[in-house]
């Protein structure tokens, strides 16, 4: 039995977070309905990290497409024609997301 070796991934998304009335509010502009919520900034981040690696994982045990949008500090009109959004530098973070496939 061949025993393949797993390697490691690593994917680096753009994450914007926004204060809510009570909450946080994180979302991934670039992975279309990931968004989840905190208590706290930096809960809402652990919350987001989590959403995108099982996101992630869900595309890869698919074999769906990995979206990627580039990281940018301004909209371009093509992108706000596609529905990209992306927030104000003050509310976004980059966060490193591996995995082991």
């Amino acid at each position: 039995m061949l025993l393949r070796k797993k390697r490691t991934i690593t994917f680096q998304v753009d994450v914007c977070v926004e204060k809510d009335e009570n909450n946080f509010y994180a979302y991934c502009p670039s992975l279309k309905g990931v968004h989840v919520d905190g208590i706290t900034e930096q809960e809402a981040l652990e919350n987001i990290k989590e959403a995108i690696t099982l996101y992630l994982k869900s595309l890869i045990k698919h074999n769906e497409p990995i979206p990627i949008v580039p990281i940018q500090s301004t909209v371009s009109e093509q992108e706000e024609n596609r529905g990209f959004f992306v927030c104000p530098p003050e509310q976004r973070f980059t966060e490193s997301i591996s995995l082991a496939i």
